[in-house]
């Protein structure tokens, strides 16, 4: 089989790239960072996935397309809305339609939970939704509006996936709004105390990228239903306060992020009936074996 990944130098793309690549498909790599994880087996592009011309001659012969390039620093998107609006919106509308125009079987979306008003304490995919919270959400939903029209007028084979809080090998550990994990492991090497935000009983729902992988290359070879969305979570949630006790003792607060929300947790009933999918990494397996390596 012959796939196009799009983002595919980034944390869960390149992942996803290692993996496909592993199975002995040919993989077509798209992103615009020259600094990410490209992997030498791939064909490789550092193109834009917004130039229609150029998506167009690398959609020749694709199977399938993991669509996964977009904005995704939540702050960086509120600096700079039209960027974000451009790649996350436009881009996904360049790979949808040279997708339909070289007939290509199957378009996965990477989307997100931020997408959820979570009002709830869990989040089914039947959650009322508020994506007005920051241009990264508003513009991962325009995507996904985007693949549900182009599956009705156009007969494009799209699947939507809505990642929860994600970690696991490459994952980013720098910056304000990089995952709480990857932020405590690199304070922990440091020999820094882990900064918790307010009072640490927000709780999010951790899934690994080996299962995201898994969840992606599953719906790629599904084609009984289009347009469908599918949470991708572990169906399981930790206040950030029990995350920072698993990693170190040496803790400190600050303030709470305005709006943060208090928790997540993914409903995954849906996607483990029709996907067949069920996370199998255990965050404290992960996190034990993780410690063992910074303590070394």
């Amino acid at each position: 089989m012959k796939y196009l990944v799009t983002g595919g130098a980034g944390f869960i793309g390149s992942n996803l790239v290692d993996e496909l690549i592993n199975q002995g498909h040919e993989v077509v790599c798209v992103d615009l960072n020259d600094e990410g994880y490209w992997n030498v087996d791939a064909d490789n592009y550092c193109w834009d996935v917004c130039d229609s011309k150029k998506m167009n001659t690398l959609m020749d012969g694709v199977d399938a397309v993991f669509h996964m390039a977009a904005e995704v620093k939540i702050q960086e998107t509120i600096s700079d809305p039209v960027k974000c609006y451009n790649t996350n919106v436009i881009g996904t509308s360049v790979v949808l339609d040279s997708a339909r125009k070289n007939n290509v079987k199957k378009v996965v979306l990477s989307s997100t939970s931020a997408i959820y008003k979570c009002d709830w304490l869990v989040q089914p995919e039947d959650s009322s939704e508020d994506p007005s919270l920051s241009p990264y959400a508003s513009s991962k939903k325009s995507a996904e509006d985007l693949c549900k029209l182009y599956s009705n007028c156009y007969g494009l084979n799209t699947t939507i996936l809505r990642y929860f809080n994600v970690y696991g090998n490459r994952q980013h550990s720098e910056g304000q709004y990089a995952p709480v994990l990857g932020i405590f492991i690199r304070q922990r090497t440091e020999n820094k105390p882990l900064t918790i935000t307010g009072d640490g009983t927000q709780r999010r729902d951790f899934v690994h990228v080996d299962d995201v992988v898994r969840a992606n290359i599953l719906a790629s070879q599904s084609f009984e239903k289009s347009g469908e969305i599918y949470n991708v979570g572990s169906a399981k949630n930790y206040s950030v306060q029990e995350i920072a006790d698993m990693i170190c003792p040496i803790q400190t607060y600050i303030d709470k992020r305005e709006g943060e929300i208090e928790s997540t947790l993914a409903i995954i009933d849906k996607i483990e009936s029709e996907l067949d999918w069920t996370p199998e990494v255990s965050l404290e397996e992960w996190l034990q074996n993780e410690l063992k390596v910074v303590t070394v």
